[in-house]
């Protein structure tokens, strides 16, 4: 009976005791900026399909201090707007040893042009066992009823900008003895800047023989990333990180995370591969104590880049009928499609142009192959630099020639459609 009393009273200490120190009862990353779907379900969504194996080793010195294994997968599907992954986690505090499972699912909904808003679901089981006697009645009990459904949700706003704004309910469930649904007990605020930068020709000597050759999409040499963690156990904390990318294969950057201090981050990308590495101060539990916090990760990158279906628009210049060929004597401008005023003018035409030509029978062709491709394609003439003009609609409104031309180029293959201004005399 007295080592029954004294297994409970362990156990509730060391239950206690983590989750007063540590915050939450659930485990803490530093590698979430290359791996944002440890946090987040709806970041899941990637633009390959990612392995991740993560090892952090908490406090570094302190018996009992929190390790935690993690190993996930996330991808988006191909040409769609669902995102799916899977996540295996061992996290070790004192006593308790807690394995969660789980799987993941998150949807994507075009909030602009180029703005997305995705909806992420993760759901599996955790079991928690306790390193004591197995034979003691308490600890007996204890596993015998340490079976619980886990869950979390997330949303996550990312911009074409690089601002990305996520909210995340980590724990949808207490991990209590009893089962309960308690979402809002711990939250994570996210905000970072991560933008991408295209490609871009540079000279590279390979074997002897210098070429030209474009390099891969990579992100912008700063990037930026603050956390909020509430919990509703009075430990809540702030922390924010500055990665800086020295190249496209190499980083350095640091963070500060509120009670903890310092730390430094670092990593390579290879090709497929990719590294990373943090270290925490030994601040924490006590100063003086730990040999500070190191975190390791290990990714690769498969296949090839996902792409995200958007929602075709409905195309005006499939749907009206074929106009008469025009001829007429006016003055033109060809402007951007990504910068217009939304205005209207009776003496002006806007037309949604997709060639020139210097003579006729091109134009024909070119006119009479994007019928044959279900468009309202039409030829006219501009006497004053003597090229004809292949047009798949003309409009009063700016606003409405505007908006087709960018739906062409971005949905269609017609990817050189200009809007074409008239001014009528």
């Amino acid at each position: 009976m007295r080592n029954s009393f004294c297994a409970c009273v362990i156990i509730t200490l060391s239950m206690i005791s983590y989750s007063k120190s540590w915050a939450q009862n659930y485990p803490v990353y530093n590698s979430y900026y290359i791996n944002p779907y440890l946090y987040n379900p709806a970041e899941v969504a990637t633009d390959y399909t990612y392995v991740y194996i993560n090892h952090r080793r908490q406090w570094l010195g302190v018996e009992g201090a929190p390790v935690v294994s993690t190993i996930n997968i996330s991808s988006q599907l191909h040409e769609s707007r669902s995102g799916i992954g899977a996540k295996i986690s061992s996290f070790e505090r004192g006593l308790l040893n807690t394995t969660d499972v789980s799987l993941t699912y998150a949807y994507g909904v075009p909030v602009s042009e180029k703005n997305l808003l995705y909806f992420g679901l993760s759901g599996g089981a955790i079991n928690t066992t306790v390193n004591g006697d197995p034979a003691d009645p308490a600890v007996s009990r204890y596993q015998s009823n340490n079976f619980q459904p886990t869950g979390n949700f997330g949303l996550l706003y990312r911009s074409a900008s690089g601002i990305n704004l996520g909210v995340a309910l980590p724990q949808l469930f207490a991990t209590a003895s009893a089962i309960s649904f308690s979402p809002v007990d711990n939250m994570i605020f996210s905000a970072y800047y991560r933008r991408k930068v295209e490609g871009k020709i540079v000279s590279k000597t390979k074997k002897g023989v210098r070429s030209k050759v474009k390099t891969h999409e990579t992100n912008a040499p700063l990037e930026l990333y603050t956390l909020y963690k509430y919990s509703k156990f009075g430990n809540s904390q702030f922390e924010v990180m500055g990665k800086f990318n020295l190249s496209e294969h190499f980083w350095l950057g640091a963070f500060y995370k509120q009670s903890y201090g310092f730390g430094a981050i670092t990593g390579i990308q290879a090709n497929h591969f990719i590294f990373s590495y943090a270290y925490e101060l030994g601040g924490q539990p006590e100063p003086g104590f730990s040999s500070g916090t190191h975190e390791i990760q290990l990714g690769i990158r498969l296949g090839k880049q996902k792409i995200y279906k958007r929602k075709a628009p409905v195309l005006h210049s499939l749907l009206k009928a074929p106009s008469t060929q025009h001829v007429a004597r006016f003055q033109q401008t060809i402007e951007d499609t990504d910068h217009v005023e939304n205005r209207e003018d009776s003496k002006k035409k806007y037309y949604v142009v997709i060639k020139a030509f210097s003579d006729f029978t091109g134009a024909d062709v070119f006119k009479k192959k994007l019928i044959t491709e279900k468009y309202n394609a039409d030829i006219f003439y501009y006497e004053k630099d003597k090229k004809y003009y292949v047009h798949v609609m003309e409009s009063g409104k700016s606003s409405e020639a505007y908006e087709e031309a960018r739906n062409l180029k971005n949905f269609t293959k017609l990817k050189e459609a200009k809007v074409l201004t008239v001014i009528q005399k």
